[in-house]
């Protein structure tokens, strides 16, 4: 890619190409001329003794396609990890100067000549003109190959200018009017080439050679303790059993995720078709999943150091869970009575052995244990009020909710955290705990 050198790079090829067509003709019919890269200006005030053309870039504009086509640079700390490009549009005039306008015409036509029968700088052409002879040790010709293999062409096109665009072109460059044309160039690429060290050789290969496995839960299975019976349900518990059936699930080193907690498994529980375990006993409430990872020990060397720790191997599938909340005993408390023209309400706190989020989104479920003067069981949800926006998602193990208009008696009690549900205890007439007494 071309580096800082390549606009000087591209006016020169410019000028050699218009030079290299100009002397194709007789230097008695064409005459003396110069072909530089000066502002219009510079000449003007100079009066040039023999027929001199400039080629020169008055304008340059970055070119957002080729500009946007690499990826940024720069992480988002600020640190480079590659070489930005600067891709521009340069817009050139050509214009003549001599003490005669006759002399300058016979060239300045040539010139016109050849940019018209060059549309594209093409790489025979870079080559070409840094074939040409230099001084010692200038950097136009490494620079003209550059830019002979840069991906984006340089196409030449002529720029079509109004008598007023014309006019507003020579008073910026400060020069009286002068017969030429304006070119766009496009598109022109750069970069900072910067010297990086290289690595050190490799001492020694290590190469691993592992068995794809695949791996994939068909069931997820849970019990309350790892002698318990285990059956296929979404609901759980923390501290619960856990038994995965599928394949291709042992590795070097078996890990689960849950909840996005990371837990390597028991070796001894690991089978190829088999995975058990113990769910953490402080998992979050709420939506999770589960899902086993392969970790691959690095291989072994002859050279020191010993090889040490491991590599990212395969993942299963995800399968989705819901880890219940578990309440306390209590599991409601009530206080703070208000009565408010016969509206009669309370303060109730859920109180968990688990922590649970203050951002996560807590439901207050109570089911009538006994029908009313109608026969009918009533039932009531209570939503917990959300903090402030700026309040953090941090662990607690009280929810509080504002309860009324709540029939007196005793009610089953569940919370919902994120859509995850509390358990009820059974006994020999049905559920029948925990359970909040409400007063009259």
């Amino acid at each position: 890619m071309p580096d800082g050198f390549a606009l000087a790079a591209l006016s020169y090829a410019l000028r050699f190409r218009v030079e290299q067509m100009i002397r194709e003709h007789d230097a008695a019919v064409t005459g003396q001329f110069e072909m530089v890269t000066r502002a219009p200006e510079v000449l003007a005030a100079a009066k040039p003794s023999v027929a001199t053309l400039t080629l020169y870039p008055y304008r340059l504009v970055p070119n957002p396609g080729w500009q946007s086509s690499r990826a940024s640079a720069y992480s988002s700390s600020g640190e480079r990890h590659a070489d930005p490009l600067l891709a521009l549009d340069i817009s050139y005039v050509l214009a003549g100067y001599a003490p005669d306008s006759g002399e300058v015409e016979r060239v300045l036509g040539l010139a016109l000549l050849a940019i018209h029968e060059t549309p594209v700088l093409s790489a025979e052409m870079l080559e070409a003109a840094a074939g040409a002879t230099f001084p010692a040790g200038s950097p136009l010709p490494q620079a003209l190959r550059d830019l002979a293999v840069q991906p984006a062409p340089l196409k030449l096109s002529p720029l079509p200018m109004d008598l007023e665009t014309t006019s507003q072109l020579w008073s910026a460059l400060n020069s009286g009017a002068r017969t030429g044309m304006a070119y766009l160039v496009s598109t022109l690429l750069m970069e900072r080439r910067l010297r990086r060290a290289p690595a050190p050789g490799v001492r020694e290969a290590r190469l691993g050679v592992v068995q794809i496995r695949r791996p994939t839960i068909a069931r997820l299975l849970f019990a309350d303790a790892p002698a318990g019976e285990f059956a296929e349900r979404t609901l759980v518990e923390p501290g619960e059993a856990f038994r995965a059936l599928g394949s291709g699930l042992r590795a070097d080193i078996t890990q689960f995720i849950v909840s996005n907690r990371t837990l390597t498994a028991d070796p001894a529980l690991s089978r190829s078709d088999r995975l058990e375990g113990v769910l953490p006993a402080d998992l979050r409430p709420g939506l999770s999943s589960f899902q086993i990872v392969h970790r691959l020990r690095k291989p072994e060397g002859e050279l020191p150091p010993p090889a040490a720790g491991d590599v990212p191997g395969e993942r299963s599938n995800l399968v989705p869970l819901a880890i219940r909340p578990v309440l306390d005993d209590p599991a409601v408390t009530l206080a703070g009575r208000v009565d408010d023209d016969g509206i009669v309400s309370f303060t109730a706190t859920a109180h968990f052995t688990v922590d649970v989020g203050q951002r996560q989104r807590a439901e207050l479920l109570l089911n009538a244990m006994a029908p009313d003067g109608d026969g009918n069981f009533r039932s009531y949800v209570f939503v917990s009020p959300e903090p402030p926006p700026a309040t953090p998602d941090a662990d607690t193990l009280t929810r509080i909710f504002t309860i009324s208009n709540v029939l007196a008696g005793n009610y089953l009690v569940r919370v919902t955290i994120d859509g995850a549900e509390s358990a009820l205890a059974a006994g020999a007439a049905g559920y029948d705990a925990p359970v909040l007494a409400v007063p009259a």
